[in-house]
């Protein structure tokens, strides 16, 4: 089985962490015995590269080298299938939707530019699963949310288990000169970051300040993906209060490091910690975030790790479902070529 992935998400240097979780997938299938080619394009230099990825995949569909074409997000989906039209193609397209604005059901984030009320549309991101083959969604709320009637399956990414695993946390603080006897609060995004909330963030942790002096509050910002087990493990609780989220990576990340999680109710959050010790889930309350935060000190997420293998999102067995999928997909492809030709006789 040969897989062509189109994506406007991977790793570049600019932004080492820039779609991380698609590169673990994408190798996680590969070690697993699929071929895999990654076609991807940054539309975060321009929008123009939109456009200009459609020659490159036409060539890609039309060369007849890939079985089945695998894309994430609703906008390289719609290029895909114009790809498709453009040579007269019927390879099968799997489409995994990760967008978090799927959730934003109340248009909190959405502004007056055209770029966010596209980002925000489920008419455009409904129109494209309806092209897709088969959809993964990586949240449950998510799926309710575009209520699709096309084959689809709740698929979110997996968490790479070896990389992202308990250090000690003295030896992390050493290793990123952070204060050893401070209270430390990691907020793992950019304080910049659209729908993050790193004001709500800061609230909570002034109120924490306010009864622990020492705590300290570290953003993410540009810190290379490599290095957030060091920043994970070094904290005392991970601090989330995005408006929104599809099915956030760093949670699970934070899961598998064993480090206490305090968060607003965000994507499948409060799935993905259910029955963890020391993690929640709280209102959009700066005061309910910081008795959480100060509840989590010297504590462990204990069973963490347990609880992403019992739900299957080691990159392992995520790889092995993605991989059922194409089959299904493949096999289904087949069967109507089948009834097709033999109509045609």
């Amino acid at each position: 089985m040969r897989v062509l992935v189109v994506t406007n998400q991977y790793p570049i240097r600019q932004r080492p962490s820039y779609g991380a979780f698609v590169a673990e997938q994408v190798r996680s299938v590969v070690q697993s015995g699929v071929q895999v080619d990654v076609l991807f394009f940054n539309p975060r230099q321009t929008r123009l590269n939109y456009g200009l990825s459609l020659p490159r995949i036409v060539r890609a569909i039309n060369s007849g080298s890939y079985d089945l074409v695998h894309t994430h997000h609703t906008y390289s989906m719609l290029l895909v299938d114009l790809a498709r039209m453009i040579t007269g193609s019927r390879i099968p397209v799997v489409l995994t939707n990760h967008e978090g604005e799927v959730t934003d059901t109340d248009k909190r984030t959405r502004t007056w530019h055209p770029t966010s009320f596209l980002r925000h549309s489920l008419f455009v991101k409904r129109l494209a699963a309806r092209r897709a083959d088969f959809v993964i969604l990586v949240s449950r709320r998510a799926t309710a949310a575009l209520a699709l009637d096309a084959p689809h399956e709740v698929i979110p990414c997996g968490v790479d288990l070896t990389t992202f695993r308990p250090l000690d946390q003295r030896a992390c603080r050493k290793q990123l000169n952070i204060p050893l006897q401070a209270l430390v609060v990691f907020f793992p995004a950019s304080p910049r970051a659209e729908g993050k909330r790193f004001a709500l963030a800061q609230a909570a942790f002034e109120i924490v300040r306010a009864q622990v002096p020492h705590a300290i509050l570290i953003p993410a910002g540009q810190i290379p993906h490599e290095s957030m087990p060091l920043y994970y493990n070094a904290a005392d609780v991970v601090l989330q209060a995005s408006f929104y989220e599809a099915s956030p990576t760093v949670v699970k990340e934070t899961l598998a490091c064993e480090v206490p999680l305090v968060s607003t109710d965000s994507g499948d959050t409060r799935e993905m910690i259910d029955g963890v010790h020391s993690c929640f889930v709280c209102r959009d309350d700066p005061l309910e975030l910081a008795e959480h935060v100060l509840e989590c000190v010297g504590q462990r997420a204990v069973g963490g790790r347990d609880r992403l293998l019992n739900i299957g999102l080691s990159l392992e067995q995520v790889a092995e479902r993605l991989i059922h999928v194409y089959e299904q997909v493949l096999d289904s492809t087949r069967a109507s070529l089948t009834v097709s030709q033999k109509a045609e006789l």
